[in-house]
């Protein structure tokens, strides 16, 4: 068992902002806990409290601070984190596994040409169709906000046990809903596990590319070689403006898979294939990973005790009492 010693030394330890949070999860888990069950005997703790300066926000915090460390709520909430942790490690490694399979999916063994058109909807169709769900969530209410980060929270409460393991989670959810950081926090880690994967990904068509010889083509039975000279020019486009080179017409044209084009050639359709996943694939995605967790962290730096919400309301004339004894200030008036 840990001394007090170090247990001082790790809270201390403690980011400010990781701290703060922690201190209003407590405060949340106490009330629901006291919503459910009723509430607890707080006599001491009260008494401890209304002496320290403050408000009423502050003396709310330090009150659930001594009743969770009573009750034990504290190895609890330690508990959950360090499985919700554990899980998203696990999240992370199968996004990595995820992207280098979906890599050596797109190009083959090398045996047969590669279809440029399925390699790039084996790498970039289902993120281009998850980000734009993401996207359009932004016309919801955060509440119906779905993807990898309601996985996780999922896969977290199985791991909840007890009544009041199964009060950690749902204390956190509403945490992050009261403070409008629970959008930010699932989509930050939604677009972290597609940068993950996406990125092995990457690391794969190098390697690969780098060391295997690939011929790439198009094929089309209702489209015109023109249609696939425009969709292919158009989609390099951007890639090509930020220094990604782009095949030309003519050699677009040549990739039917009936002419032999030099080497040259193929070297030109990986650069175009790499430049597209980049552009289309990790800059969106770091972009909005990055705009999701800063707006986590503002959200959770704004974290406020609402002292009219149930269970905080009824504490007011307990923690901040209208008229409190002070003792004799002074003799009584002979007069």
């Amino acid at each position: 068992m840990p001394s007090p010693t170090s247990r001082d030394s790790a809270s201390a330890a403690e980011s400010p902002g990781s701290s703060l949070v922690r201190a209003h999860w407590l405060a949340e888990l106490v009330r629901l806990r006291e919503a459910h069950w009723g509430p607890l005997e707080d006599a001491d703790a009260v008494r401890r409290v209304r002496q320290q300066d403050g408000g009423l926000p502050a003396r709310i915090l330090a009150r659930a601070a001594l009743l969770a460390r009573r009750e034990n709520l504290i190895p609890l909430v330690d508990a959950w984190r360090r499985s919700a942790l554990g899980i998203l490690a696990a999240l992370f490694l199968l996004a990595l596994l995820s992207g280098a399979g979906a890599a050596l999916g797109a190009l083959g063994d090398g045996s047969r040409p590669v279809n440029v058109l399925w390699a790039l909807g084996a790498l970039l169709g289902l993120h281009a169709l998850t980000f734009l769900l993401w996207l359009a969530s932004f016309l919801l209410r955060a509440s119906a906000v779905t993807g990898l980060g309601r996985l996780w929270l999922w896969a977290t409460r199985k791991l909840a046990r007890g009544p009041d393991g199964a009060l950690v989670p749902q204390a956190f959810l509403n945490l992050l809903a009261r403070a409008g950081a629970l959008r930010w926090l699932f989509g930050s880690i939604s677009h972290l596990l597609w940068l993950t994967a996406l990125c092995a990904a990457l690391a794969v068509l190098l390697a690969v590319l780098s060391t295997a010889s690939y011929r790439f083509i198009w094929a089309t039975t209702l489209l015109a070689p023109d249609t696939f000279v425009s969709l292919t020019q158009a989609i390099g486009w951007l890639p090509a403006k930020l220094g990604f080179p782009m095949p030309d017409a003519a050699m677009i044209r040549a990739s039917d898979g009936v002419q032999v084009l030099p080497a040259a050639a193929q070297v030109q359709w990986s650069l175009w294939l790499i430049g597209v996943l980049v552009v289309y694939g990790i800059l969106p995605r770091l972009l909005a990973g990055a705009l999701c967790v800063a707006s986590t962290l503002r959200a959770l730096r704004g974290l406020r005790i609402d002292p009219s919400l149930p269970g905080f309301s009824a504490l007011r004339d307990r923690l901040e009492p209208p008229a409190q004894s002070t003792g004799i200030d002074r003799p009584v008036d002979p007069l």
